[in-house]
């Protein structure tokens, strides 16, 4: 598990972690973003291939008890492209972002703004996911999305 940040300024995190990473990259199992801020979670936009996806669309049951079951195409952003250009299969969790443009990027995006519940909830997401993609006994493969860091 890695954080880093710094994707408005340059991507400097992603990037500084892929060279850090080296060859080790084809140890990595998935990467995984969120950049959609911390409301309710609603499931995973995947850059992975159809049978990864019915997988994934698998452990999204597991995740239907806090509203976030939702699988579909569309796994990566910016922060994890360093990773996705050299096949690592990406996910970006998906929220409900009713309200995320009402603050973000201004001087009223504070921790105020935060739902505990929701927080928690993606939390929770976030730790199933990467549990089972951990633990499970075969791995994820790329889309062409993915392959491309899209």
């Amino acid at each position: 598990m890695a954080f880093w940040v710094n994707e408005e300024n340059g991507g400097r995190g992603g990037v500084a972690y892929r060279e850090w990473v080296g060859g080790r990259i084809s140890n990595h199992v998935a990467a995984i973003e969120m950049d959609g801020g911390a409301e309710a979670p609603r499931g995973y936009g995947a850059g992975v291939n159809t049978d990864s996806l019915e997988t994934l669309r698998q452990i999204g049951t597991l995740l239907e008890r806090v509203g976030a079951g939702q699988i579909g195409q569309g796994g990566g952003g910016s922060d994890i492209a360093p990773l996705l250009r050299d096949g690592v299969p990406g996910l970006s969790e998906l929220t409900s972002g009713a309200r995320y443009f009402d603050w973000h990027h201004s001087d009223a995006d504070t921790l105020d703004k935060v739902d505990l519940e929701d927080f928690r909830k993606n939390v929770a997401t976030l730790a199933v996911m990467s549990y089972v993609l951990a633990d499970m006994p075969g791995r994820l493969v790329a889309g062409a999305a993915g392959r491309r860091g899209e």
